[in-house]
């Protein structure tokens, strides 16, 4: 399911990821047409169906929850919107005179983002960035489930760091998963691994709207001590910035100056 890295090369939509995301995208599309009751069923595979309001995408400033408004206010230089969604944060975040550059899955959702206002909106995603260097790399809304896996998340920060200008920091938020999944604990680790075998954040999701039924896909929840651990592996040091409610936080990234561990 994850893409590689493929950065100077055309970006082109794989079928399989078209196929995960095409309810997301009508969904979005349903709304800006009018529809602003749409909703998105989301199912994952630890026995939970909930159903997510698209309004939730095209929120206001004011609408934004605070750990979201501490990320935006931590933003500065250039920003790299990975998984922009509808655009609300680099709305936000052009409002205050910030030079975004925001970034989706699928062309379609770009486009919208264009409509809505968003000046540099390009498809591409956390495996296949646009070319150039950023001051922030800013991954809200569960920003660092744009991975998948955490073998997604360590391709991820092998080569993030080329995305940065020096003095560069990445902004994410995530979820920890330790108290509401159950599992096990392999012996000599402090991994939490669930019974198939999987660490505990890694959930499969199936997005349906309508009749539009999509093919399940993984998203990453990882636990602050599990960031910490694997950053500091790939060069990076981990600060968390916020917390939330039901194991919220955000996260800031930054190279460690001098030799990998």
């Amino acid at each position: 399911m994850s893409e590689g890295r493929r950065q100077g090369s055309p970006y082109e939509v794989a079928p399989g990821i078209r196929a995960c995301w095409e309810p997301h995208a009508a969904a979005v599309l349903a709304y800006e047409s009018g529809d602003t009751a749409a909703e998105i069923q989301v199912t994952d595979d630890l026995g939970d169906t909930d159903a997510l309001p698209v309004a939730y995408f095209f929120r206001t400033e004011d609408e934004l929850p605070p750990m979201e408004r501490r990320a935006l206010a931590l933003c500065r230089g250039r920003v790299l919107d990975l998984g922009a969604g509808a655009g609300a944060h680099a709305l936000t975040l052009q409002a205050r005179g910030l030079d975004v550059t925001a970034v989706e899955i699928l062309p379609e959702l770009v486009d919208l983002m264009t409509r809505r206002g968003v000046r540099d909106g390009r498809p591409g995603s956390v495996f296949h960035p646009p070319e150039g260097r950023w001051d922030t790399i800013l991954m809200l809304m569960n920003g660092l489930g744009l991975p998948e896996t955490l073998a997604g998340l360590e391709r991820f920060l092998t080569g993030a760091e080329e995305l940065l200008e020096p003095g560069g920091q990445i902004l994410a938020d995530s979820t920890d998963m330790r108290p509401f999944a159950t599992g096990r604990d392999p012996g000599g680790t402090d991994l939490p691994i669930r019974d198939d075998g999987r660490y505990v954040g890694e959930i499969q999701f199936q997005l349906t709207y309508g009749d539009r039924v999509g093919e399940p896909f993984s998203q990453l929840y990882v636990d602050p001590d599990t960031l910490s651990a694997v950053a500091a592996r790939y060069g990076w040091r981990t600060e968390i910035v916020d917390t939330g409610a039901h194991g919220g936080y955000l996260a800031r990234l930054q190279p460690w100056p001098g030799e990998r561990e």
